[in-house]
């Protein structure tokens, strides 16, 4: 998540059932978001184990064709999606029922979602395909969602949300070496080799510590080397996140920040190099400056996960809040102000490449690459996804940051090789579409229950028996 925090802490391997205030105390943001952490995990597990990887009632998300006459692929064959609820890995998804401007019910499909914004011209692809759901979780904010702000308190920036997101995708299997069968999709492990490479999590990770150049015997956490800590002025949540993934044909690439990507400004106006700001900051910290690099952001850049080129910035008019990037935008990210488009600011210079084949030098020992003030990253060999991250809590206290240590064989204490916190995406299957011997077919591939209690009504009486 990107919001302003000071840590994130939960960490689901330490079995905590809850967290205990307690009076006189310094409260943080930390250990509510960890309250509810615990929770959310709580219940997640809980209706995983219940239903399994994904199940539910009636015809939520059930797939079926419009027209629904359709024989055939066309440019105006779609799928209607059933409305209702559906569970992947614990997490509700919803689909609710659309009303027009006439209050005429208006299904949602395939091609006009809410939350998966695609081309007008999007054609349905040759059969045979999969439908499946793909869900996760986005980061909301009062710029993306301006009711979360309350007008008494004059626009002050408060609490943030998190979104459940879903996405119903297709798979496509036209090819001579690939293929799909019904049973294959309503087996849960097959289903997911057959989503291929670019849904399965990357296997890369990554090792932080803090460069110690010298020894440091001084027992007193005030007394702090300058050469052998974290330098920081203040506490810092810093923020590794990869922008191109390695299967890009750019190259693996990543980004980073001090404070956790939360330092963000709402886009009124943007043409050619030109962008028009709502604010340029509340304070010098969290402002933007001549030479930071920035990233354009609206509503459909996070939904299509397609990350773009990021710009450093040349000039800036404080008067007017204009700001003129280094070079042109070659999408229509931003453009549209319904889309709540904004600039994230990062602290990295630009997109730093990695080679992963190269994580190790001659001696294989980790390559180091210094982000800040001490404080170095190496990535370790394997697959990166664009949007995976990991954060580095820094503390001036210690003069050291938070991340797991262990003894190696020569009892020296290493950082541990982390995998990334997120972003999870989690799926499941929704139906198989093949040509039949009569045109068209739709194999179901959903897991449907029925409620524990179904109420029934007494002829007599004409009560409702809520019995099991």
């Amino acid at each position: 998540m990107k919001g302003d925090f000071s840590n994130i802490t939960f960490n689901p391997q330490k079995h905590f059932s809850r967290v205990l205030m307690q009076q006189g105390r310094v409260q943080l943001d930390a250990d509510w978001n960890e309250q509810v952490s615990i929770l959310l995990h709580y219940m997640q597990t809980l209706t995983t184990d219940l239903i399994g990887p994904h199940g539910g009632p009636s015809d939520g998300f059930k797939i079926q064709l419009t027209p629904k006459d359709s024989k055939a692929i066309t440019e105006n064959t779609d799928l209607e999606i059933g409305t209702g609820h559906y569970y992947v890995a614990g997490i509700l998804c919803e689909n609710e029922i659309i009303l027009d401007e006439n209050a005429n019910e208006v299904p949602v499909t395939y091609k006009k979602q809410l939350n998966y914004p695609l081309p007008d011209k999007t054609k349905l692809p040759s059969l045979p395909f999969l439908v499946y759901l793909d869900v996760w979780e986005r980061d909301i904010t009062m710029i993306e969602d301006p009711e979360i702000q309350e007008v008494a308190l004059g626009g002050a920036d408060t609490a943030t949300r998190s979104q459940v997101v879903w996405q119903v995708k297709i798979k496509e299997f036209n090819t001579r070496d690939s293929s799909i069968t019904v049973d294959e999709a309503r087996d849960y492990q097959t289903f997911l080799k057959k989503l291929g490479e670019e849904v399965r999590p990357g296997t890369g990770r990554l090792r932080a510590r803090v460069k110690k150049t010298g020894s440091d015997d001084s027992k007193d956490p005030c007394i702090i080397s300058p050469d052998a800590r974290y330098r920081g002025a203040e506490n810092q949540l810093y923020r590794v996140e990869i922008h191109q993934g390695s299967d890009s044909s750019r190259g693996l690439t990543f980004k980073w920040s001090r404070d956790n990507g939360s330092v963000v400004f709402p886009i009124q106006h943007l043409s050619d190099t030109t962008v028009t700001l709502e604010n340029l900051g509340r304070e010098s910290r969290f402002g933007l400056a001549v030479g930071d690099w920035v990233e354009i952001v609206d509503d459909d850049y996070v939904l299509q996960g397609q990350p773009q080129p990021l710009f450093q910035v040349d000039k800036i008019d404080p008067i007017e809040r204009r700001v003129i990037l280094k070079g042109t935008p070659a999408s229509a990210v931003g453009q549209d102000p319904t889309k709540h488009p904004f600039l994230r600011r990062w602290n990295s210079l630009g997109e730093i490449s990695v080679t992963v084949s190269t994580t190790k030098d001659k001696n294989d020992k980790d390559v180091w690459i210094v982000l800040e003030d001490g404080i170095e990253i190496a990535f370790e060999a394997g697959s990166y996804k664009s949007g995976d991250y990991w954060i580095i809590p820094a503390r001036t206290v210690t003069g050291d940051i938070n991340w797991p240590r262990v003894k190696d064989k020569d009892g020296n204490l290493v950082p541990v090789a982390l995998p990334p916190r997120g972003v999870q995406h989690y799926y499941a299957p929704l139906a198989v579409v093949l040509d039949g011997a009569y045109g068209l077919e739709i194999h179901d591939c959903r897991y449907k229950f029925k409620a524990l209690a179904q109420p029934s009504i007494d002829s007599h009486t004409n009560v409702i028996d809520g019995g099991l």
